[in-house]
């Protein structure tokens, strides 16, 4: 079971709902919850562009400046975040870190078991239709599970599970199982066929998902479908009223081709309810 849980603090509305998701489980799995700020070290990196003279760098009083600033920034965020957990009745532990933000969360990763981060960070309101490139790149470097929130929290009452047959998988089904168990909620297992010529295979991986969620005694039900993954995942969901989907991030079939591509991307990016990628 989650005992630790990290997520990423930029001031942005979609850092908000993130901060609202790691403290909803924090509470509901007695978990230590860790905040953290990361300032971008690429502000620092950019030069100045005079009009006559052509690019200069900057000095480093500027930088040092720059950099104080953006450090305080962090911790006013981190402070604000750390008065809203406390609110909400838990501590709060809080860092903050400097460099490239996927290099970074992919680097201090091993510190938690799990990373909840927004899917738009701190510049969506300049492009709110493009999933944040922070989010993708760390989710490529990921090896704890990542959960990627929406536009608007809701408490967690059903989880959805996708599964192939592949490892990876098999992975997100266990972490599905141990998740649903420990807040008390029901389980939705779907295998997606893509063709009516995968389907005996598609029920048949069903079969053995659900075989190992009620061993471990969790309440699940088994769905089958048939057509575009993506579409479906997305559909059973809304259909059977969950409020999160589990996905394995690297596996075979549907999931492993299109992860991070066409299915994820719209699972992802729909923003209708957040996704647990787990490798």
């Amino acid at each position: 079971m989650i005992k630790n849980i990290l997520f990423g603090v930029d001031g942005s509305p979609g850092g908000e709902i993130a901060g609202d998701y790691a403290i909803h489980l924090a509470l509901r799995l007695d978990a230590r919850l860790e905040a953290v700020h990361i300032v971008d070290s690429r502000m620092l990196e950019f030069p100045l562009v005079a009009p006559q003279a052509g690019v200069i760098t900057w000095s480093p009083g500027a930088v040092n400046g720059l950099q104080q600033a953006l450090r305080a920034r962090g911790e006013t965020l981190l402070k604000e975040t750390a008065a809203r957990a406390e609110k909400a009745g838990i501590h709060l532990v809080t860092a903050i870190e400097f460099g490239h933000p996927a290099q970074v969360l992919a680097d201090i990763q091993s510190r938690t078991e799990l990373v909840v981060l927004g899917r738009q960070g701190e510049h969506s309101k300049t492009a709110p239709d493009i999933t944040g490139s922070t989010m993708e790149r760390f989710i490529r470097r990921a090896d704890r599970p990542c959960l990627v929130t929406p536009a608007a929290f809701k408490p967690i009452g059903k989880i959805l599970v996708g599964v192939d047959g592949s490892p990876s998988a098999g992975h997100a089904l266990r972490e599905a199982i141990g998740l649903a168990n420990a807040l008390k909620v029901p389980l939705v297992i779907l295998s997606v066929a893509e063709t009516e010529g995968d389907l005996v295979r598609a029920q048949q991986t069903n079969l053995e998902a659900h075989s190992i969620a009620r061993a471990h005694n969790c309440a699940a039900a088994a769905i089958t479908a048939v057509g575009a993954p993506a579409t479906r995942v997305m559909e059973q969901a809304a259909a059977a009223a969950c409020d999160l989907i589990v996905l394995g991030s690297h596996g075979h079939g549907w999931i492993y081709d299109h992860l991070i591509g066409s299915v994820a991307a719209h699972v992802v990016s729909s923003g209708q309810m957040p996704v647990l990628l787990v490798r």
